[in-house]
């Protein structure tokens, strides 16, 4: 479980800087941090070793710390989605497996082609949600910077969310994918709480955003309050092929 969650982590970084670095990939939805040092942050970042340890990542004077928040109903074990989802997965499974045995005990057909599609869709997502796991994983995690010995060195919270991005609605109308640049209510809460953290990456899905928090206060200045954001639906779908030769 530990390493595939570092695995996880990995790929978050990895999406971040093939799209930062080499324009491929996901879409860098803000920035607002030096390009030449964040450059050189992504560059140099590496993995740590102890993979249970603080931090994740380390670059040359600094850290990057990752860590998903959800926009469904977290528990201790972590979010109703990802344990909805792993269940649908193992069903699946079970599913194309008798689905396989039918097609190798049915009469040959040399020649063809059989596709079987399961999707899975979840609509328990929102804001509100967003908001507490959000909240509760900054806090988690600064308890453990704080009980680490890199709280002076350049400081990098890579945000991952593990369900599909939120949207900003006006009326039923949907108008923009949210992002947490224009979200005051949270970039308050960020210059609020993370005062010894240099930048925060936010990742959902397609999308990503690089604060530098040294310029939060800008931020704000130009940020929305009172929007209307909703959590989203998210379809995940599973096919499989056989081909009778």
């Amino acid at each position: 479980m530990k390493n595939r969650l570092r695995q996880n982590e990995i790929e978050c970084l990895n999406r971040i800087k093939d799209s930062f670095i080499y324009s491929e990939g996901i879409t860098k939805a803000f920035d607002n941090s030096d390009y030449l040092t964040m450059e050189s942050i992504l560059k140099s970042a590496y993995q740590n070793e102890k993979h249970s340890d603080f931090p994740d990542f380390f670059f040359e004077g600094g850290i990057i710390e990752h860590f998903e928040v959800t926009a469904s109903n977290e528990t201790h074990k972590g979010s109703q989605y990802k344990a909805d989802d792993a269940n649908c997965q193992r069903e699946n499974k079970e599913q194309f497996k008798q689905l396989s045995k039918e097609f190798m005990d049915s009469r040959p057909q040399p020649g063809t082609i059989k596709t079987n599609t399961i999707e899975d869709t979840y609509e328990c997502f929102s804001y509100e949600s967003f908001v507490k796991s959000f909240k509760r994983n900054i806090v988690n995690h600064l308890n453990s910077l704080k009980n680490s010995k890199y709280e002076n060195q350049i400081v990098v919270f890579l945000i991952e969310q593990d369900s599909g991005r939120l949207g900003v609605y006006n009326g039923d109308t949907f108008i923009e994918f949210y992002r947490l640049s224009e979200d005051k209510m949270l970039l308050e809460y960020l210059k609020e709480t993370l005062f010894d953290i240099n930048f925060v990456i936010f990742n959902s899905v397609d999308a990503y955003e690089i604060i530098d928090m040294s310029k939060i206060d800008a931020l704000i200045k130009n940020s929305k309050s009172g929007l209307d954001i909703r959590g989203g639906k998210q379809s995940n779908i599973t096919t499989s092929i056989f081909i009778d030769l």
